[in-house]
């Protein structure tokens, strides 16, 4: 995920917080900071919106093993 986001130009929040954005099923993203300066990463990720289709498909391909157990729960 560093180097995806590393090549995207964006920090490890910034990237997180656009690809959930980026599903249409989240309607609500909770965002979590223990100080206020740590708030600016996802908040800027509320300026530049969803992930272009080709970065979220990454994304949702690097990270298929750990979303895939969540309808077992």
């Amino acid at each position: 995920m560093r180097t995806v986001a590393a090549e995207a130009g964006m920090t490890m929040a910034t990237l997180a917080m656009r690809w959930v954005l980026s599903n249409p099923a989240i309607t609500a993203p909770i965002v979590g900071a223990s100080r206020p300066e740590q708030l600016a990463d996802s908040l800027a990720a509320a300026e530049h919106g969803a992930l272009p289709r080709d970065l979220k498909t990454k994304l949702d391909e690097i990270t298929h093993g750990w979303r895939s157990v969540d309808a077992d729960r």
